[in-house]
């Protein structure tokens, strides 16, 4: 059975702290030229936004990328079909590794992340989590500011292809544990078929099995990894 995420954690003391896109505060780059730090800025300027109006789903799911991007890991321009209809988004993908605590940490679980989105300010976004043996542990699917959960079918898969090289780090102003994790860079072959039952109609999403950038990232958070970011909307178990 999957577990529950926890509540978000408050916001306004981190923002009290590092105010809006504000990064003296939150700690310097280690490389701030990396191509991809001022796209992981804007991002992370649109959750501290989204968090500051309530939108805490679109607040949550922004982390994935931004945190990518943050690690100096520029996403892929891919093809995706929606509804039949092939569409540009960006693509990024990580793993999340949970250790063993102690002194000798040891990977013991790992879960893999595929994210996509569209347009500068976050149309649209896709969003899928699955385990090393690809069953879905969490979806979504989402429209400016409103999450779809709901799946009428799904087929998703992802493997490590590679991973070497450190991870510049750029401190953001939202709160995330992805951006401290230990990371090494990562190359995910990563692939979706998701049909999400939104209203008025079914919206279909496929990414064809290819190549994704991205991050390995270790921690001694518990439950696979899942803990690295607040859910504020638990997914129920699925039959």
């Amino acid at each position: 059975m999957r577990k529950p995420w926890a509540q978000l954690a408050p916001i306004a003391a981190v923002f009290a702290i590092c105010g809006v896109s504000t990064l003296t505060a939150c700690g310097g780059s280690t490389a701030p030229s990396a191509p991809s730090f001022n796209e992981a800025r804007h991002l992370d300027t649109l959750a501290q936004q989204a968090a500051s109006a309530g939108a805490f789903d679109r607040f949550r799911l922004l982390q994935y990328p931004v945190a990518i991007l943050a690690r100096g890991v520029s996403p892929e321009s891919v093809t995706v079909s929606v509804n039949g209809e092939d569409q540009i988004f960006e693509v990024a993908a990580a793993e999340l590794v949970g250790t063993t605590a102690g002194k000798t940490q040891t990977p013991n679980d790992s879960v893999f992340i595929i994210v996509a989105w569209q347009g500068a300010d976050v149309s649209q976004l896709v969003y899928a989590e699955m385990d090393a043996q690809n069953n879905l542990i969490d979806v979504a699917l989402l429209t400016d500011t409103t999450a779809d959960f709901n799946l009428t079918s799904e087929t998703v898969g992802a493997q490590l292809s590679s991973s070497s090289g450190a991870c510049p780090t750029l401190r953001l102003s939202s709160p995330s544990n992805l951006i401290n994790a230990k990371c090494t860079k990562a190359s995910v072959t990563g692939a979706f078929d998701l049909t999400f039952d939104a209203n008025p109609a079914a919206q279909h999403f496929v990414l064809a099995s290819q190549a994704i950038p991205g991050v390995r990232l270790l921690s001694t958070l518990s439950n696979g990894g899942q803990d690295f970011i607040a859910k504020v909307h638990p997914k129920p178990d699925r039959p």
